[in-house]
């Protein structure tokens, strides 16, 4: 089995040179002012231009208006959006059938309940993602190293494909994978140096691990 691993979060141009020499699948490009990875439009086209064309480009946002869809893709031409605050059903129907794009939904897991209500999304996402469930008063949605009960991922018995997501590192991978036979990994403050500044031998090593253990 071959692992997929999205690499979310890139902020600078060394980033994108690190992804092509680490052979990464999808690159995540935050468009969200209360993360320390935010992009300016102007700066995620910069980035997006530079990368490589095998490597699949993900738009990250979170409630977005149809202004914020418009210059997002405007910015990297993604090849999937991914909607990671509480957007319903109805959003992402629409925002699925207004820019014709492929859609990846992050759920916050935390209970089984959460893993099924997946199921009323199905019909407009072609990709979910399980993350761990943010706090009430969280200021992020995401990217916080934090890790959920990896068994509830294994609840899961829909079609749609998924990608896991939530505190993964190089030394958990092996285990993330044996519990939850996940395909696809995200990963990003576990690759990270600080907050926002991906290390790039991290990078390296967790595609590396992440691939011995598939």
């Amino acid at each position: 089995m071959t692992i997929k691993v999205k690499i979310c979060g890139i902020t600078k141009p060394t980033d994108i040179e690190t992804l092509k020499i680490a052979q990464a699948d999808f690159a995540g490009f935050v468009f969200f002012p209360n993360s320390p990875r935010h992009l300016s439009y102007e700066m995620a086209k910069t980035l997006a231009a530079a990368l490589d064309p095998s490597i699949k480009k993900v738009a990250v946002l979170v409630n977005p208006n149809e202004t914020e869809i418009s210059r997002a893709i405007a910015a990297i031409k993604p090849d999937y959006i991914q909607l990671h605050g509480q957007e319903t059903v109805a959003m992402v129907a629409q925002i699925k059938e207004q820019t014709g794009l492929k859609i990846i939904k992050a759920f916050g897991i935390a209970t089984q309940e959460d893993i099924e209500n997946t199921n009323q999304y199905e019909a407009y996402v072609d990709m979910f993602l399980f993350d761990a469930k943010p706090a009430p008063d969280a200021v992020l949605p995401g990217g916080t190293g934090t890790q959920f009960d990896w068994q509830l991922a294994t609840a899961y018995n829909g079609k749609t494909d998924w990608m896991l997501s939530g505190g993964l590192t190089e030394d958990n991978i092996a285990e993330a994978l044996k519990i939850t036979k996940a395909k696809m990994l995200d990963v990003s403050s576990g690759v990270e140096s600080a907050p926002g500044q991906k290390d790039s031998s991290k990078i390296q090593q967790f595609i590396r691990t992440a691939r011995a253990n598939a």
